[in-house]
């Protein structure tokens, strides 16, 4: 009769570890399925000769009541359909149902792109999007797991 217990306790407690493991499983899904990344601003930091640094600052919200440790972005920067560098958020915390903002800095090259994209630049007028993945880890860090996104913005000088 004792050894039954021994079991039926050892059992109740394998249940509830795997129930536990099941819902931060699909409580971690649900946070990455759910964030919405979006571009809030963009500013010509330095306008020379031969180069350009922009400044983005890239919005990512959590819309969920889980919170997200440590989520990465990766992300292709594409004035006028040209791709003119990446981006990356790297290790954001956000807390449920609230945002963070990151700061990114990419330097165009003009040699890479081509004269609408510069002409853009130069004249403060143009349409900006990125492209990439959000990376988290889940499960106690053991699975990683990623989801697109893309955002825009127009941005002008005036």
């Amino acid at each position: 009769m004792k050894n039954i217990k021994i079991i039926f306790v050892v059992l109740v407690l394998i249940i509830i570890l795997i129930s536990i493991t099941v819902f931060t499983y699909y409580s971690d899904i649900s946070s990455i399925d759910n964030v919405d990344v979006e571009i809030e601003d963009v500013n010509i930091r330095d306008l020379k000769l031969a180069s350009c640094d922009l400044n983005l600052k890239v919005k990512i919200t959590n819309p969920t009541s889980s919170n997200i440790n440590d989520l990465t972005a990766e992300f292709d920067v594409f004035i006028s359909n040209t791709d003119v560098g990446d981006g990356l958020v790297n290790k954001v915390t956000i807390p449920s149902k609230s945002y963070e903002t990151s700061d990114v800095v990419i330097t165009i090259y003009y040699s890479n792109v081509g004269q609408a994209v510069i002409n853009g630049l130069q004249t403060g007028n143009f349409d900006l999007s990125i492209q990439g993945e959000a990376k988290l880890n889940i499960l106690f860090n053991l699975i990683s797991v990623t989801e697109p996104f893309s955002a825009s913005y127009s941005y002008s000088s005036y």
